[in-house]
């Protein structure tokens, strides 16, 4: 009897906890309540599993823990299905105030997951990301006084099957039950750098240099937007957001530079692949990162941008200035 006295309690918490976590929806809450993430990663879907990050998660736990107290329980309030998607609505209690949290679950996935706080705490998630790019655009604007809006809106265009394949593949060893982290890690970065640099470089090979720039400085404004509504979504934007949004538009800028400058020289090809190598080591190292945060690997991560970035543009931003209003002529 003493024994069933002890293993009774234990037996109840154990099948409440199954009970919590048995919908993905609940999953998310509980996850979100106690910043387990091996308890929602289940049921996430593929995208959501790159998106929503064990770091992230955390970053915006201890966001809300920060402005609003402990989470001391949550309330479904309301449901609504559209297009195949239900979306649950959560009024989250907590020890200063509360707030909602809503989970999106198309397929028995998580595929959307967004908390409502105070306005200007969202404004602040847009304005990181869209801030670093802008800074690092004007900058480049300052130097050269020239402004090429159709290679921009290029380059930002370019982002779009980046967005919508890249995960794709980037997914494949999930559905295939590779799981091995180190793996993952490589093959995360490499197919980021196989997708991006390529398309990069087709689209500024003969152009001037200028101009090949702002194919590069609107991709990065390009993964800006989409940092900020994911961080509009989820949170985790913080200014960290905007130095890394300012770096990746210098090296988005400078490598599109390089391509038109190699391209036009005979050796456009080994300037792609020495890029897609370093753009390999760069998301390798910020998915590592994701994995097991550490301010060495995030510095790492930036100061090779910064590095590769510089180096590039004291060389070319001096011809690209006092480049003729051209097209680059290839031989």
């Amino acid at each position: 009897m003493k024994r069933l006295a002890v293993l009774l309690p234990l037996l109840i918490l154990l099948t409440s906890g199954l009970v919590i976590a048995a919908t993905p929806q609940e999953a998310m809450m509980q996850s979100l309540k106690t910043g387990n993430y091996s308890v929602v990663k289940p049921y996430l879907s593929p995208l959501m599993r790159t998106v929503l990050s064990r770091n992230l998660l955390i970053t915006v736990r201890d966001g809300l823990v920060k402005k609003y107290g402990e989470i001391k329980g949550y309330t479904l309030i309301r449901s609504e299905t559209k297009d195949g998607s239900t979306t649950y609505y959560y009024r989250v209690i907590a020890e200063r105030g509360n707030y909602t949290v809503s989970v999106t679950v198309r397929g028995g996935r998580i595929v959307g997951f967004h908390t409502k706080e105070i306005p200007f705490s969202i404004t602040w998630r847009i304005v990181y990301p869209l801030a670093g790019s802008l800074l690092g655009l004007v900058i480049l604007w300052a130097y050269l006084r020239r402004f090429h809006g159709a290679e921009l809106i290029l380059g930002a265009v370019l982002l779009i099957p980046v967005l919508i394949f890249q995960p794709m593949v980037q997914s494949i060893p999930r559905f295939i039950g590779l799981q091995n982290l180190g793996f993952l890690i490589v093959w995360m970065g490499l197919v980021a750098a196989l997708f991006q640099e390529p398309l990069k470089y087709y689209f500024s090979r003969g152009k001037g240099l200028r101009k090949a720039l702002y194919v590069g400085a609107g991709f990065g404004i390009g993964e800006s937007v989409y940092v900020a509504l994911i961080s509009l979504f989820l949170g985790g934007a913080s200014w960290l957001t905007l130095v890394e949004r300012f770096l990746a538009l210098m090296f988005h800028a400078s490598t599109t530079t390089l391509f038109a400058y190699a391209y036009t020289r005979g050796w456009g090809r080994k300037a792609l692949l020495s890029m897609i190598m370093v753009h390999w080591l760069i998301d390798s190292l910020a998915t590592y990162w994701r994995f097991n945060p550490s301010v060495t690997i995030l510095g790492a991560c930036y100061g090779i941008m910064l590095v590769v970035s510089m180096i590039i543009l004291v060389k070319l931003l001096p011809e690209a200035k006092a480049e003729r209003n051209t097209k680059a002529v290839m031989w």
